[in-house]
């Protein structure tokens, strides 16, 4: 087994409205390893999209403890949240979140230039991630012009721009027909042949089936964690 990249110990998540308090995670331990391919799986309402919050760095726990990478997550500054969010995690998301009026590349280049990139290079580096997502012949297509698959593959271009280690998908294929959620589907899985750690959050078991590990979570705890292949190690 490799080394743990992701350790969560006593983790909560408490939210206050109204003078009253809303327990959405109510202690989760979880360590997932790298080159790992997880799924969180869980229905509306169980905190699975709360927790994807917290590994991702967009949300911070209540109480319990969370290191990531070696890093205790309390001890970051906003800017180093930031750092993280941009080069060590790549995110996809359910609604694809790209920006409408500009073309696939240039969403995808956005993250480098975030990074202070320079334009040119940047722009190459995002159409290298086009061509790995067969999206070579839709570079300068705008997100309108493109299919809701071909959307969430450009969200996955831009996911990988800066070569992070985890790949963090939220109900990836959530807005897509079936044809194009199995498309989406082998990239993650040639992603994870690659060595990157891929955590998938779904209430889809047949998407959940994909991972080598299940961690089922139902109420704010986790229910049963399932193993279901052997990882391999990662990067």
């Amino acid at each position: 087994m490799s080394e743990p990249l992701i350790q969560m110990k006593g983790i909560t998540k408490s939210y206050f409205m109204g003078g009253n308090e809303l327990q959405v995670l109510k202690g989760i331990d979880l360590t997932i390893h790298r080159g790992e391919y997880v799924a969180i799986l869980g229905p509306s309402g169980s905190g699975k999209s709360t927790l994807m919050n917290i590994i991702g760095c967009i949300d911070l726990k209540t109480q319990g403890d969370y290191v990531l990478s070696s890093k205790n997550i309390e001890e970051l500054d906003e800017d180093q949240l930031a750092e993280i969010r941009n080069r060590e995690i790549g995110f996809v998301f359910q609604k694809f979140n790209l920006i409408g009026r500009y073309d696939a590349t240039y969403n995808v280049q956005m993250p480098l230039l975030l990074k202070g990139e320079n334009y040119h290079t940047s722009r190459e580096h995002a159409k290298n991630y086009l061509e790995k997502v067969g999206l070579g012949d839709r570079m300068t297509h705008k997100p309108i012009e493109l299919s809701g698959g071909q959307q969430q593959r450009v969200a996955i271009a831009r996911s990988l721009v800066c070569e992070p280690n985890i790949i963090l998908g939220d109900e990836p294929t959530g807005n897509l027909d079936t044809a194009s959620g199995e498309e989406v589907m082998k990239i993650f899985r040639s992603l994870h042949h690659e060595g990157r750690t891929v955590i998938l959050i779904t209430h889809d078991q047949e998407i959940a089936d994909e991972a080598d590990r299940i961690i089922h979570i139902r109420d704010g705890l986790i229910e049963k964690d399932e193993v279901r292949r052997v990882p391999k190690t990662g990067l």
